[in-house]
């Protein structure tokens, strides 16, 4: 027999059975399309509604994509749409055959979701044990992604009427590595490991309540840095839209940070418990303007003290830093209609919060050092601790101010407490320790021609009367010992209806009275 004729024989079979390989590629092509769509479209729970234009399954990469994709899920007892998710495609790369086959384990190199707009709807009732329900075969398989990928998706939350979005997220882009399921992760609050991540987005707005929303213009966040771009937290309402719809006193507030920074962000579960830790959280020019109507009916709901609110945190947190950066805060007051509201302001401020946790041990204290311009003028720093496991709520303050106009506050002292002053502070230590009862301590000033004057009920006027009779107590500054101080005694009670930051006001004018007209000598 010929060379030759071997040759053509050899590549008979061999083209036979390449034939043969294909024929065998293409029917199992064919079974397994047809099993996938048997699946996709049979064996599915009759709450959930899949719908989609086109498969595509590649056998040799392994690849399996939808186009056009609909999911809807149905709450199964009021059959009504509970969630649903619109995608251009989802592809599913790289699928293991061999560990599917035979195996327990169900892999991919990549399950991609382009453009996903999912929306979830609030129910009017809670629907218990309404999550992924799995018998012990269920626990027995594992699922294994290398990377899942969110492309350009968009989210919501809509109210229990569904025509209004209480949370929305638009352009999320996410990359998750390493994503793991199985019978030990399947038991946790999150039902799956994962490594490194990076996630990103655009607009966030997330409905607070009945007054106030919050929203984000982007986030850029990873396992070591992440960002948060311009932070609003705002009232829905105007001021005095605000007022008219209260039933009892809601401060307005505006809040923007054009950057907030968070280092080495690490969250998660310490069994059923979720926790948040970072080494640092950096607020980049926060601006805040709060306003309080006193005409409106005080609330008597009782107020926390921040030892106690950190305390009583339903969750584990620790962040070790908290900086602020060219911060601007101001608080204004309306007492009586018709006149304009008084204001404090702290400008240029710089603050370092350290310890801000829930979890570390007896002894260890939240410490906070700001400094500031009081009335955009004159130097402030304070400094404040207390210790988050002392159940009486006990905390240490000093402060200092330097070079004060006090004419800079008349117009808050006008409208809440129908005084106006006179006179230039060129110093003021104070110290004050207390709990949530009471709090005591001492203060020195060195201060010069220092007078008040009180006005008439309606403001437009002075009360000649009571203006000589409280100067005739107050101590002008001309008397001080030989540093030029004098000095006061400080004692207040607090009122646990109101805020930590009233109760240090009552400490600190306190002070000021018994400095202005007690014999101002240091006991």
């Amino acid at each position: 027999m010929s060379i030759q004729i071997l040759k053509n024989r050899l590549f008979k079979i061999i083209a036979i059975a390449i034939a043969i390989i294909l024929s065998m590629i293409l029917i199992l092509h064919i079974v397994v399309k047809k099993y996938i769509v048997n699946f996709l479209d049979k064996k599915i729970p009759d709450h959930i509604h899949l719908t989609y234009s086109q498969i595509q399954v590649n056998l040799i990469t392994g690849s399996v994509g939808l186009t056009n994709v609909g999911l809807d899920f149905l709450d199964r007892d009021a059959i009504a749409r509970k969630a649903g998710m619109r995608l251009e495609a989802i592809n599913l790369k790289g699928m293991g055959y061999y560990q599917a086959l035979f195996g327990n384990k169900i892999s991919f190199r990549e399950i991609r979701l382009l453009k996903p707009i999912a929306e979830y709807y609030q129910s009017e009732h809670q629907v218990e044990n309404d999550g992924i329900v799995t018998n012990d075969s269920a626990k027995e398989r594992t699922l294994s992604i290398a990377r899942l990928s969110i492309v350009d998706g968009e989210f919501r939350i809509l109210g229990k009427g569904g025509d209004s979005a209480i949370f929305s997220v638009e352009n999320l882009n996410l990359s998750l590595e390493n994503l793991n399921l199985n019978k030990e992760t399947i038991e946790r609050e999150i039902p799956f490991s994962y490594g490194d991540y990076d996630l990103s987005s655009g607009m966030i707005y997330v409905d607070l309540g009945p007054y106030e929303a919050l929203t984000l213009s982007g986030t850029n966040i990873n396992n070591k840095e992440s960002q948060l771009i311009n932070l609003s937290l705002k009232s829905k309402y105007s001021k005095l839209t605000l007022s008219r719809k209260l039933d009892k006193e809601h401060d307005y507030i505006d809040l923007e940070i054009p950057e907030v920074r968070m280092v080495n962000l690490d969250f998660g579960f310490n069994a059923e418990r979720f926790f948040l830790n970072s080494t640092l959280f950096a607020l980049q020019k926060p601006k805040m303007e709060i306003y309080r109507d006193k005409l409106v009916q005080d609330d008597f709901k009782q107020k926390r003290l921040y030892s106690r609110m950190l305390r009583e945190l339903p969750f584990d947190l620790n962040v070790s830093k908290i900086k602020i950066n060219d911060g601007y805060i101001a608080y204004s007051e309306l007492v009586k209609s018709g006149t304009v509201p008084g204001e404090i302001v702290f400008a240029d401020l710089e603050a370092i919060i350290s310890n801000v946790s829930n979890t570390y041990e007896n002894g260890e204290k939240t410490e906070i050092k700001t400094m500031a311009l009081l009335m955009g003028e004159a130097p402030i720093e304070l400094t404040w601790s207390f210790d988050t496991n002392k159940e009486n709520d006990a905390f240490f303050v000093s402060g200092v101010v330097t070079n004060f106009k006090s004419e800079s506050i008349n117009q808050f002292l006008r409208s809440n407490l129908r005084t106006e002053a006179e006179g230039d502070v060129q110093e003021l230590y104070f110290t004050v320790s207390g709990d949530a009862m009471s709090s005591s301590g001492d203060m020195k000033m060195n201060y010069e021609d220092f007078r008040f004057t009180v006005l008439k009920k309606d403001r437009m006027g002075v009360n000649k009367l009571l203006t000589f009779v409280g100067n005739i107590f107050t101590n002008d500054g001309s008397k001080t010992d030989k540093t030029g101080y004098r000095y006061g005694e400080i004692y207040a009670e607090r009122d646990n209806t109101k805020s930590f930051f009233n109760y240090l006001w009552l400490n600190v004018k306190d002070g000021i009275v018994n400095t202005l007209t007690g014999n101002g000598k240091k006991e």
